[in-house]
């Protein structure tokens, strides 16, 4: 079952990567179910799923369904309990929240239905890019210093401004600490400028704001990894070119061919972005992304195939986690197919489901041991 859409801000995005996932994916293995996820976030299955150009935004609905554990194991069945069919396996390609944040994880991993990439739990870490800036720091990766504000402290800002200057400085960058793709993203290159109105307006979207210093002479580098077995199999690095300040979510996703307002040509995603595949850096550089994102993908329990972004100073070489993707925009097929032992698309998926189905390890059994049993049972 391939999962998508959402009540996020970046529905559409979801929208795109799952029909690029859908296509790529090997019939001859896996049968593709799609399940569309709306504004409400019920589930819904139909013909009309798998034409992309139907959406505006939403498809015509056609069943609306559920997922339940029956007899015979996981199932998809409609509204009155009737089975569908069988589920052996459920791939969210959700970005942003009800999605990306581990809710949806959380709810299949209640339910016993194997589920692709991070666990529930580090989902919902990878989603807060304070806590795991907190986490990966522990594990010896370098971060930005940062100060956060909540809806809390919306009328704190004459003691909050005085702390951003000295802990921080300026230029910063303001952002949502639970939201992907860039959403909200703004820049503020002095104090004399109007910080505090961009935390408002932040706070609108998010209930929790980021403020952090910009990196001087940037340069990102992003890659993706899984595991096999104890081994850490990882893609190509990719350093993505941009013309603007701050790369935010238009310039990911609507760059160059990625589609205009009035018509239904779905964007490339993250292909629209001119970018480097392995690029020409130092090898010190090098080896520190691949021990950094080790160490992460370490920390945040091993799982799924996770992008990792960083950012750098390319005039002194200074490197810094800037946050992970649990579901990555495109499943980051193009970096898979540069890695140094290239991995194609459908094997990606293969390679997800496989992991979901082989750890899952909820049973239906009583659970509570003979001598912890302190009520009867019949």
């Amino acid at each position: 079952m391939i999962l998508f859409g959402g009540a996020s801000s970046e529905h559409d995005v979801s929208v795109v990567s799952a029909h690029q996932l859908m296509d790529a994916a090997d019939v001859r293995n896996v049968d593709v179910v799609p399940v569309y996820t709306d504004f409400a976030n019920r589930f819904w299955i139909g013909a009309s799923l798998r034409d992309i150009s139907k959406y505006k935004p939403r498809p015509p609905l056609g069943q609306q369904v559920t997922f339940r554990w029956s007899d015979n194991g996981p199932v998809l069945c409609a509204m009155d309990g009737t089975t569908i069919q069988p589920v052996d396996c459920v791939l969210p390609v959700f970005h942003g929240t009800f999605g990306e944040d581990g809710r949806i994880q959380a709810y299949f991993e209640l339910l016993g239905i194997p589920v692709t990439g991070l666990s529930s739990s580090s989902t919902s870490i990878a989603m807060r890019k304070d806590v795991t800036k907190a986490l990966v720091k522990a594990a010896g990766v370098n971060v930005l210093p940062h100060i956060t504000v909540t809806r809390a402290q919306i009328e704190d800002a004459d003691m909050i401004l005085p702390d951003v200057k000295a802990a921080l400085g300026y230029p910063v960058i303001v952002k949502p600490a639970n939201l992907g793709s860039s959403v909200g993203v703004g820049l503020v290159k002095s104090e004399n400028e109007d910080l505090w109105p961009l935390v408002e307006y932040v706070l609108k979207k998010d209930t929790l704001c980021l403020i952090e210093p910009q990196v001087q002479n940037l340069v990102e580098y992003n890659i993706a990894m899984i595991a096999q077995g104890e081994e850490i199999k990882f893609s190509a690095i990719e350093r993505p070119k941009s013309g603007a300040e701050l790369l935010d979510f238009r310039e990911k996703y609507l760059s160059d061919d990625g589609g205009t307002k009035g018509t239904f040509k779905p964007s490339e995603g993250m292909l629209s972005l001119t970018r480097d595949i392995n690029p020409d850096i130092p090898r010190e550089l090098q080896d520190r992304i691949y021990d950094y994102a080790r160490r992460t993908f370490n920390a945040l329990g091993k799982r799924g195939a996770p992008r990792i972004d960083f950012m750098s100073n390319k005039e002194t070489g200074e490197l810094w986690f800037n946050e992970i993707n649990a579901i990555p925009g495109s499943y980051g097929f193009f970096l898979w197919e540069a890695a140094a032992e290239p991995l194609l698309f459908p094997e990606l998926i293969q390679h997800l489901i496989d992991e979901a189905t082989g750890d899952t390890i909820k049973t239906f059994e009583d659970p509570v041991p003979q001598d912890a049993r302190l009520l009867p049972r019949r």
